[in-house]
């Protein structure tokens, strides 16, 4: 299950089980005092009978004053438990008061409580059962939706590579007949759409090798050479450095293309972009508009302007948590952004 799909999921399955849950809660609390009012009934009438032979050593019993505050056939409750008061069939103004010792009362009470508490049990996880099956059978549509999506994407990103490798392949013919300004153009724009296949490409990943070996100061430099074609009032700052590591060529030429070239795109006139490696860690920095929300600049389709798609920074964290890499931001916006990418040994 992917991500998009697991919070989809848990989200349902919250918002279906929390109101059964409540709604049960409340029907359980509703038969607890039932029952307690069962119990106490019983408990009156077992008073009764004990009132008529005194048999039995349930009950304690005293007799009393009569007065207008003492309800007979009726239970009152005290510190030593249950009690009721009962006519006494000479004449005089007393009654028979009959009492429930109070750790009596508390066993029945928690066997009762026990029976409610195993009925609750059985309640919460069918409930939950329920909320699970409610949950899988919302995500059906949501799924056949995105998978119809994916297949589309999938066509498309096909149909793509193929125009735009001719047109690479074509510039490069004609910059053999001569080297022409327009040429470099067409062949960056082509770049471009090159790589907004390879983003669509990774749209989705799952899984990745990571067993070649990858020089990333080569890497990075050929993505300065690129870019520097594309942004030529950008000025790039790159600290020598030389580290080989095993991994995903593809997955980290993703990686640094999308940082690399968002540094680029949302930079200022005559900014600059530095690359530097420090221990285990490349730290990219700009002096661009930065950005408004770092919490949310990793959710697909989150944009801040109206460029761009909204995908290259979601494929670069996904790509991130398959190789293990931690990619760390921080912005100001006027100032600029830094991105940290941390990568385990």
């Amino acid at each position: 299950m992917r991500n998009y799909e697991k919070r989809s999921f848990f989200t349902t399955l919250v918002l279906f089980f929390i109101p059964l849950f409540l709604l049960s809660s409340v029907v359980l609390y509703m038969y607890h005092q039932e029952e307690i009012e069962e119990m106490e009934k019983n408990i009156l009438y077992e008073m009764k009978d004990y009132s008529y032979d005194f048999k039995g050593d349930d009950f304690s019993l005293d007799i009393v004053e009569e007065n207008k505050f003492k309800q007979v056939f009726t239970i009152y409750h005290d510190n030593g438990g249950l009690y009721a008061y009962f006519e006494i069939p000479s004449k005089g103004p007393y009654l028979l008061k009959i009492i429930f010792d109070e750790k009596k009362y508390q066993k029945l009470y928690k066997q009762m409580l026990k029976k409610i508490f195993e009925v609750g049990i059985i309640i919460f996880f069918l409930i939950l059962l329920i909320s699970i099956g409610f949950s899988f059978y919302s995500l059906r549509p949501m799924k056949q939706a995105l998978y119809l999506l994916e297949d589309f994407l999938k066509d498309l990103i096909h149909d793509l590579n193929t125009p735009a490798t001719s047109i690479l392949l074509n510039a490069r013919l004609l910059r053999k007949k001569g080297d022409f300004e327009e040429i470099n153009r067409i062949e960056l724009s082509a770049k471009s759409i090159a790589s907004l296949y390879k983003n669509l490409e990774l749209i989705n990943p799952i899984s990745l090798e990571k067993n070649e070996t990858v020089d990333l100061e080569k890497l990075t430099e050929q993505k300065i050479v690129i870019l520097q074609k594309m942004y030529p009032t950008i000025v790039f700052k790159k600290k020598a450095f030389s580290k080989v590591i095993k991994s995903n060529k593809n997955a980290l030429d993703r990686i640094l293309d999308n940082l690399l070239t968002n540094a680029c795109k949302y930079n200022k006139k005559n900014g600059y972009v530095s690359i530097e490696l420090i221990d285990n860690k490349i730290i990219i920095e700009d002096n661009g508009i930065g950005i408004k929300n770092t919490q949310k600049v990793f959710h697909r389709y989150y944009k801040e302007n109206d460029n761009g798609m909204g995908i290259g920074l979601n494929i670069v964290q996904q790509l991130c948590d398959i190789l293990n890499i931690t990619i760390k931001i921080r912005s100001t916006l006027g100032i600029g952004t830094s991105i940290e990418l941390s990568f385990s040994e």
